[in-house]
């Protein structure tokens, strides 16, 4: 390997999947050899420990309050801001790579010229994490929406992706994509007896709990699971982390959705900020894990990785994605269509009646953060040619 690269990570993200993705591939990448350096908000993951360094210079993403214009000005702002302070740190550290930790689009008219110098002028190599390869959400005029996704393209010299791309490709024949898998997360904290969590639950003899964990938003179906309450008496449901948006349905429609159903007794909604002490009770205390995302999901789950940990079956939705695929090659669970009442409940009885066997060791061996790293650095070029073949799967494209 190149003597100790360095690798500047861009993460604006203070909670959440991509927090948590960032994390764990920053660790990796340090456990490879790099030495990483990653720009964060004050809020990065409540202060957690990292092996990483890590410089607070993005600012903590802060709603406007309730009018919705102030709301998408603020956040406009903070985009762009971020990604200029962005092309300040890559001038002042020189790094060999800066890695981001998602593909943003959103603006990019306004904030890649920086980055677009930097990558052809001064020949800063550029990566991005490709989550959401489809970029089906469309913010402004058509126009604009395609020529933002274009334009924040140009400076990348790779993506990562998880699965191989539908076609045609998404991304520009000029950018290279590489196929490196999405690691398994830990869960922290002390061990939990899961008869006394369900105990402070109220779950009766004979329930079996369904989780939803993470960010709230409408895109994971959670009132299907609700609705499906009414049906499957077997089943308990717990809900448990923050609303993603304020164009997300809050909690309380879920709530009024399980009282007006009469369900409510068996349901429990935690919302807020899970600590990373108080995540494993909510795995512990659980029989599956519902992963019921709407047919415009086509990315893999970090909750998955969460669940994988845990060795909870999963009960899974989306189109086709690394999730769906993961799901059924490791028989982590059942995979059925989205947005469908009649799918949720099926699947719920399916695996209330015939839990599958799934192949934890095997899943967690192919979703490894050190093959992650390793594509990493090997598509940047930091890696010797002789250790290169063993981790990255470039995508073919047109």
């Amino acid at each position: 390997m190149q003597a100790s690269p360095k690798i500047l990570i861009f993460s604006p993200s203070a909670h959440g999947g991509l927090a948590e993705h960032t994390f764990y591939q920053g660790q990796a990448l340090e456990q490879a050899g790099a030495k990483v350096v990653c720009l964060v908000p004050p809020a990065f993951l409540a202060g957690r420990k990292t092996s990483f360094e890590k410089v607070v210079c993005l600012a903590d993403h802060v709603p406007a309050g309730s009018s919705r214009v102030m709301r998408k000005i603020k956040m406009a702002w903070d985009i762009i801001v971020c990604q200029l302070v962005l092309a300040i740190q890559i001038v002042k550290h020189r790094p060999d790579l800066v890695l981001l930790d998602s593909y943003v689009e959103y603006f990019s008219p306004v904030w890649v010229w920086p980055h677009w110098l930097l990558a052809r002028l001064a020949g800063v190599k550029y990566a991005a994490n490709l989550h959401d390869p489809v970029r089906s959400y469309v913010v402004g005029p058509l126009w604009w929406h395609r020529l933002s996704v274009r334009l924040a393209y140009l400076p990348l010299d790779f993506v990562l992706v998880h699965d191989k791309l539908p076609e045609p490709s998404p991304v520009p024949v000029g950018v290279k994509t590489v196929q490196v898998p999405v690691g398994v997360y830990d869960i922290a904290g002390p061990a939990h007896d899961a008869s006394v969590i369900r105990h402070s639950w109220g779950v009766q003899a004979g329930q079996k709990i369904f989780l939803a964990f993470g960010y709230v938003r409408d895109g994971k179906n959670l009132d299907l699971a609700v609705r499906a309450l009414a049906s499957v008496p077997e089943v308990f449901l717990v809900v448990a982390g923050s609303v993603a948006s304020t164009n997300d349905k809050p909690f309380g429609f879920y709530r009024d959705l399980a009282g007006e159903l009469g369900v409510a007794g068996r349901c429990r909604f935690f919302e807020g900020f899970v600590a990373d002490e108080e995540l494993g009770k909510y795995f512990a205390g659980t029989d599956f894990v519902l992963l019921t995302y709407a047919s415009s999901f086509h990315s893999q789950s970090g909750v998955l990785n969460i669940a994988a940990r845990a060795r909870k079956p999963v009960l899974a939705s989306s189109a086709p994605s690394p999730l769906i695929e993961s799901v059924k090659q490791f028989d982590l669970g059942i995979a059925v269509a989205p947005d469908s009442l009649a799918a949720v409940q099926t699947g719920m009885r399916q695996l209330i009646a015939s839990p599958p066997s799934p192949r934890w060791q095997a899943y967690e061996a192919s979703a490894a953060w050190a093959v992650n790293a390793h594509g990493i650095l090997n598509a940047a070029g930091l890696l010797p040619a002789s250790t290169a073949t063993f981790s990255e799967k470039p995508v073919p494209q047109k």
